[in-house]
């Protein structure tokens, strides 16, 4: 599936089941692949601390793997939420 990034910013993020994860706040990238790695429903922008960091990146992100779907709105495996 070929996206804009800037696309995949503020999109809202349902289960395959129909739930409502989140939406978008930020993306994760590896830069050296050229990929989309995960999909945080928290922003990394202002003061955030390294721990904040850790905690948003266990917590509150959703790997691209994990995206069955992106349309007029994304779908995913999984309820993260739910998980943590």
């Amino acid at each position: 599936m070929v996206r804009r990034l800037s696309e995949l910013y503020g999109m809202d993020i349902y289960t395959a089941s129909g739930k409502y994860v989140g939406r978008v706040e930020d993306v994760v990238l590896n830069l050296e692949r050229g990929e989309v790695m995960r999909l945080s429903l928290r922003s990394f922008k202002g003061d955030i601390t390294a721990d904040d960091g850790k905690r948003i990146l266990q917590d509150e992100t959703i790997g691209y793997n994990e995206v069955q779907s992106v349309g007029d709105i994304i779908l995913c495996q999984k309820d993260i939420r739910r998980e943590a």
